[in-house]
């Protein structure tokens, strides 16, 4: 005969059911704080942000993500086309390679070795590129995607940010083309010539400073 229980009895196990769901509540709560939380910081930082989940879905863009991308949030989270701010047709983000824990191989892959793991993040990494496909017109991209881990240590999404550096690339370019006139021009001056870096090292020699003391660039570039 099965014993019914008594009545304090029933009462303790309302009791603890009561405080579980208590618990549940706060926690659920408390999710939702910092869920509140993550979304106010990524809407303040004036870097371009977007987050996916573990299934590859966008949670968060931030206003700094849509003036650069001319993609609103409202037609991005809830998908999965995190890559339309990159490519024409869909292709695999860096969030999304480390979200699948992709070997660094295929990371390599993707970014033809254009690429370096983070300085300060464990597990992500970063590169830049030239994306001819957004819709504000190419731009030079640096970014940096990293994984978001639980209390164990499991991937549950990815973070990735993005830096205009169009114009830095211009400049760097337009270095390089001064620099090549430059030497073209010195390699024809009918005197010895050295140039130095800023820290006193050899950086270029013309041939008339070769034929008049015999030493050559390669004997003597980097040194002081």
């Amino acid at each position: 005969m099965v014993e019914r229980p008594t009545y304090e009895q029933l009462e303790l196990q309302v009791k603890t059911l009561r405080n579980e769901l208590a618990e549940q509540k706060r926690e659920k709560s408390s999710l939702r704080e910092s869920k509140d939380r993550l979304s106010q910081i990524l809407q303040e930082t004036s870097i371009p942000i977007f987050v996916i989940d573990n299934n590859h879905m966008v949670t968060h863009v931030n206003k700094a993500y849509e003036n650069l991308t001319g993609i609103s949030a409202d037609e991005i989270i809830g998908t999965r086309k995190q890559w339309l701010c990159f490519y024409a047709t869909e292709r695999p983000t860096m969030a999304d390679l480390i979200v699948d824990n992709a070997p660094e191989e295929e990371i390599a892959k993707h970014y033809q070795g254009n690429y370096q793991k983070s300085a300060v993040t464990e597990g992500g990494y970063e590169a830049d590129r030239l994306f001819r496909d957004l819709r504000k017109g190419s731009k030079w991209l640096f970014f940096t995607a990293s994984p978001l881990k639980d209390d164990r240590g499991n991937i549950t999404g990815a973070i990735e940010t993005l830096q205009d550096i169009t114009a830095q690339k211009k400049v760097e370019q337009a270095l390089r083309k001064s620099e090549k006139s430059l030497r073209i021009l010195l390699d024809f001056v009918p005197y010895p010539i050295v140039v130095f870096t800023l820290d006193g090292r050899v950086y270029y020699l013309n041939p008339s400073f070769t034929e008049t003391f015999g030493w050559t660039l390669d004997e003597l570039e980097g040194k002081t």
